[in-house]
Formats: C-alpha cells, sequence, structure tokens
C-alpha cells in the first residue's frame, strides 16, 4: 500500500508534478471525464455508467451494465452527455485524489470480465485506508 497524502485540506486535487516513478501515470491533467469515457468506450463500445459502493470497509469503483447518458433501450442516470462527463470527471479525480486512477486504467484495461444488464457489473475495489473510505462515502 502506498503512502497517502495528507496535506490536501479540502476536495481539490493537489498533483505531485515531481513524481517521476512512472511516466505514464495518468494526472488530473491528462486524464479527465473524456479520458475516462474513451478508456470504457474502447473497452467494452459503449459509455458505461461508473459509480463508487461502499460495501463494509471497502469502496469499489464499479462498472454499471448500464449506458451512461442518452435514449438507449438501456436505462441511465443522466440525461445529457455533458451530465455524464461531469460524472465521469469527478470520478477520475477521486480515483486520482486517493492514488487508485493508474490502478482503476489498467484493471479495466486488462480485464475479461464484461458488465451484462441485470446480472453483472465491473468492481474494482480501490486500495484505501479505513479514513479514506469513511471521507468518501461515510457510514
Amino acid at each position: 500500500s502506498s503512502a497517502k497524502d495528507n496535506t490536501a485540506t479540502n476536495d481539490s486535487i493537489m498533483i505531485d508534478n515531481n513524481d517521476d516513478d512512472d511516466e505514464r501515470k495518468p494526472s488530473t491533467m491528462d486524464f479527465d471525464g473524456y479520458a475516462m469515457q474513451d478508456l470504457l468506450l474502447s473497452k467494452w463500445g459503449v459509455p458505461l455508467d461508473i459509480d463508487f459502493q461502499r460495501f463494509g470497509t471497502n469502496i469499489y469503483c464499479t462498472i454499471l451494465p448500464q449506458v451512461g447518458y442518452g435514449g438507449s433501450a438501456l436505462k441511465s442516470r443522466f440525461d445529457t452527455e455533458l451530465n455524464y462527463l461531469m460524472h465521469l470527471q469527478g470520478v477520475a479525480e477521486v480515483l486520482h485524489k486517493y492514488d487508485n486512477l493508474e490502478g482503476f486504467v489498467e484493471f479495466v484495461e486488462g480485464t475479461k470480465k464484461r458488465p451484462k444488464s441485470g446480472t453483472d457489473s465491473v468492481p474494482f475495489r480501490l486500495d484505501l485506508t479505513e479514513d479514506d473510505v469513511d471521507r468518501i462515502i461515510p457510514k
């Protein structure tokens, strides 16, 4: 488990430009709601919805078996692409803030799981401290 940066005092993302451990590591500067949508489209061919879910002491960033927006036969939570992209931006920012963005992107790129309507979602368990879990989704 990586050390957490506890210097943030509000919900803004602090970007550490001195982190040169991995040049491919996504940051909020180059991985936004559009990039998240592109990731989902390249993997499954449709702009699927994502949400955070808490189960006990764990939080999952779950790819749901429904489209994120639009008038498809599948149910969607967002009526416009803009609202969907703003939601994805927020998801990307939370993943980045808690050092889980790179792991999430690698998981999506490598998983063989496929969201199926009515049966299966694709969950990614975030690597978090108990305090982080309570901050993201309070009990």
